[in-house]
């Protein structure tokens, strides 16, 4: 059914947004508990969540025909499917009506046709809308209008509301069955006569200006510039190296995950799959120089316990919106370090060497980080896979890449 899938839907979202943010209560975990209110409250007949007609104050309420059992309405609105099929709501009514229940039979469809019919006090309209099926003779409109013309007998009329509502109103032929007041009229005064529509503002029909700034977020690692070619596997040593990076990326990811004292063996471990084809001196060198990035006196931070990978982080830069997510982030009393890493790309020697590309993307990140922030100081390296190489990027460049 429909409305399985829709749920189906539903959980899968919550799972999607969980992933983007897992230090903070469950989403899902937050709406069952919402809902498992809801239906607390719905059995001890709450009176917040039943409307009555004497709260009302004039507001208008949209209802499900099964929580409209019971009540009463001055008017009612009535819109009903002209899809057919088995006396049932059309598409998008049947998932709004079932409450729990498997299937319906058509004498209770009916049945609930007949509350829907019973809630108005002195006015009802029903009105009629296609879905996506075809209109039907067993549709809840088609037995509606069926009962007004042929039992009914009510009074054909015209009907035209593009005085009222402009030319996107509708027009037709419709059935009215009226019968004499039985009671006073009660009257809060004299109605306001309704007035057609002043002439609509030139604006209204013009195209919105075009926006200085791109509608999309930038996303830093999308920036203007051409990033530099990666490693050719093709070069001289070249296929030695692209492996190298993919194999010290992968370690640089899991090994902070870890307790110090067991990321030398898992290292080992790792690296010593028949897979890799690396020889005991391949892998003692790319264990021992990954090692020495993970254990940095001045930024081994970065990979202690605390510290946070694939952070996602959006924000203003100035008046441009800005978009990306983090390699790898700590936040302490006085200062944020952040981490960005290059895989199969060339490790330069130095700051001086860094392309700017590099320099631009690291830069938004620092700047949209000081703005979450404010009062401590934003340090910023980047992480070459290729030896491994941490650089540490200054904040006077960083600042001038955005000047």
């Amino acid at each position: 059914r429909s409305g399985r899938r829709r749920l189906t839907d539903l959980l899968h979202l919550l799972e999607f947004v969980e992933s983007l943010d897992r230090d903070r209560p469950p989403l899902a975990l937050l709406v069952d508990r919402y809902l498992e209110a809801r239906r607390e409250s719905e059995k001890k007949g709450d009176d917040a969540t039943t409307p009555r007609l004497d709260t009302l104050d004039g507001r208008v309420r949209i209802l499900t025909i099964h929580r409209a059992k019971g009540l009463e309405f001055p008017v009612v609105i009535l819109p009903l499917g002209l899809s057919g099929g088995d006396l049932s709501p059309a598409e998008g009514e049947e998932d709004a009506e079932e409450e729990g229940s498997e299937s319906q039979s058509p004498e209770e469809m009916m049945r609930l046709l007949y509350v829907a019919l019973t809630r108005a006090r002195d006015r009802l309209y029903i009105c009629g809308w296609q879905t996506r099926r075809p209109a039907g003779a067993d549709s809840w409109y088609a037995l509606a209008r069926a009962g007004l013309d042929e039992v009914l007998r009510a009074a054909s009329f015209t009907f035209d509301t593009r005085p009222l509502i402009g030319e996107g109103g509708w027009s037709g032929e419709g059935l009215r069955l009226s019968s004499a007041q039985t009671r006073p009229a009660r009257s809060k005064g004299a109605p306001q006569a309704l007035r057609p529509p002043s002439a609509l503002p030139s604006w209204l029909c013009q195209n919105a200006p075009a926006e200085a700034e791109p509608p999309r977020p930038l996303v830093p690692s999308r920036f203007e510039g051409s990033e530099p070619a990666a490693l050719s596997p093709l070069a001289a040593a070249g296929r030695d190296r692209f492996g190298r990076g993919l194999l010290v990326h992968r370690l640089l990811q899991s090994l902070p995950e870890l307790p110090p004292g067991e990321r030398e063996s898992a290292a080992t471990r790792f690296l010593g799959l028949p897979l890799h084809g690396l020889s005991a001196e391949e892998q003692r060198e790319i264990r021992r120089e990954t090692l020495k990035v993970l254990e940095d006196p001045d930024f081994g931070a970065l990979f202690a316990p605390g510290s946070v990978a694939e952070v996602p982080v959006a924000g203003l830069v100035g008046e441009r919106a800005v978009a990306g997510r983090i390699d790898r982030l700590v936040v302490e009393k006085e200062r944020v370090l952040i981490v960005d890493y290059k895989t199969l790309r060339g490790a330069p020697k130095n700051e001086a060497e860094v392309p700017p590309f590099y320099i631009r993307q690291l830069a938004l990140y620092r700047a949209l980080l000081a703005r979450i922030f404010p009062g401590r100081e934003v340090r910023s390296l980047l992480l070459f896979t290729d030896g491994p190489r941490l650089l540490p990027i200054s904040n006077e460049r960083l600042e001038a890449a955005l000047a």
